[in-house]
């Protein structure tokens, strides 16, 4: 079968970590299946890749037509960007027809008529997947009113009857959905992750790497630091923040309003080796601490499984089912804005390393064992390949 997985994402925009999960979860699908295509979005223009075995091949692009570019400095940006997602459904369509796409798999598409379009094709295998499931606190958190009217939640439900499968990245195992649904969590791919060397010094080294959102609640690191200092403790503990992101402008101010410029250092975005060098150097790692202002009270961000696989304990405000409450290397602070006890959090980190020595490689083998795109995506590719059989029985029937 060919598999094309499409995702209305920019490939050239900051947020690498949505663009890394789509990747794995298509070179998983490559174990699986014939050909797998991958298309999205650029700044002027969609990309459509074959998955290789070695990695991206770029095939074809698609120009949006000139409503459509994106125009950083407009006032009506965000109604270009349903200009251009709609060029981009357009060259979709074409796509399923040119490469004889046997399933499609649609990653968050906004509800449009031009969509319903396409998932009206009888012969296709369609699955829809909501990144974060339920989404609608957040959907309201993060998009504008435009965007609440263009891309409202009046058409999803046509949307989702047109699907053959809806996965649902959901931090909740038990919800009410309808049979056609399946739940799964956030996975990662191990390789490219190097496991965190351990080091004994006598301070301590906090890290957050991150597209920083208001959602991560880094201030609360930051006022807890603010007040940790306040006592004159003896141990010094630093904050390293790694990534850019909407957010970072407000953390920045706070920290210079707080005087602790020599306790707050950011880094930029970091990849590769330059990534994993601030990595060794860093105790303790920093998960979201705000989702509760997005009214979630859980989730599985794939930066929990990152830190998880690279061996670093974290600090985590949120529900996660991946790691249970049994899982010592998970420090769960209040989901509140509350500045964050940095003295629970060392007491903490120093019962840990007494406890678990090794614990990087304690962490490593969890997540290879838990946390891999193959086991979250088994499902998925069973039901897959059930409706694909069903759909060829019909059709000769």
């Amino acid at each position: 079968m060919n598999i094309l997985y499409s995702a209305f994402i920019r490939e050239d925009s900051e947020a690498k970590g949505f663009l890394k999960k789509v990747i794995s979860q298509c070179n998983v699908f490559k174990r699986e299946f014939a050909n797998v295509y991958l298309y999205i979005s650029r700044k002027d223009e969609a990309v459509l890749y074959k998955v290789e075995k070695n990695g991206l091949q770029e095939i074809d692009t698609f120009k949006y037509n000139k409503l459509s570019v994106f125009d950083e400095e407009s006032r009506i940006r965000k109604i270009k960007g349903f200009l251009r997602y709609n060029s981009f459904l357009e060259y979709l369509n074409e796509i399923i027809h040119l490469y004889n796409i046997d399933v499609l798999y649609l990653r968050n598409s906004p509800s449009t008529r031009k969509l319903m379009n396409i998932l009206d094709n009888k012969k296709l295998v369609k699955i829809l997947e909501y990144p974060t499931y339920p989404f609608e606190e957040e959907y309201k958190q993060t998009r504008s009113k435009i965007e609440l009217f263009i891309f409202g939640n009046n058409k999803r439900k046509k949307i989702e009857n047109l699907a053959d499968l809806v996965v649902a990245v959901s931090a909740e195992k038990n919800l009410n959905v309808d049979e056609k649904f399946i739940l799964i969590n956030n996975g990662i791919q191990l390789e490219g992750l190097n496991i965190k060397k351990q080091n004994k010094k006598n301070y301590l080294n906090l890290l957050s790497i991150a597209n920083v959102a208001f959602w991560h609640g880094y201030d609360r690191i930051i006022k807890g630091l603010h007040e940790y200092y306040k006592t004159n403790p003896e141990k010094e503990v630093f904050y390293h923040c790694v990534g850019e992101g909407a957010e970072l402008t407000n953390l920045k101010k706070l920290t210079k309003e707080l005087n602790l410029e020599k306790y707050v250092i950011f880094h930029g975005t970091k990849t590769g080796e330059d990534l994993d060098k601030v990595v060794d150097e860093c105790d303790i790692a920093l998960g979201s601490l705000g989702f509760h202002r997005s009214g979630l009270t859980g989730g599985s961000p794939l930066k929990a499984r990152e830190y998880c696989a690279r061996g670093i304990p974290f600090v985590i405000a949120y529900d996660d089912w991946d790691f249970p409450e049994t899982f010592p290397f998970v420090y769960r602070i209040p989901k509140d804005d509350s500045p964050v006890d940095i003295n629970q959090v060392i007491k903490w980190y120093e019962n840990l390393i007494k406890e678990h020595p090794n614990y990087s490689i304690e962490m490593r083998k969890y997540a290879e064992e838990n946390l891999s795109w193959d086991a979250k995506m088994k499902p998925v590719i069973e039901k897959i390949k059930e409706l694909a059989k069903e759909k060829e029985r019909k059709s000769t029937t």
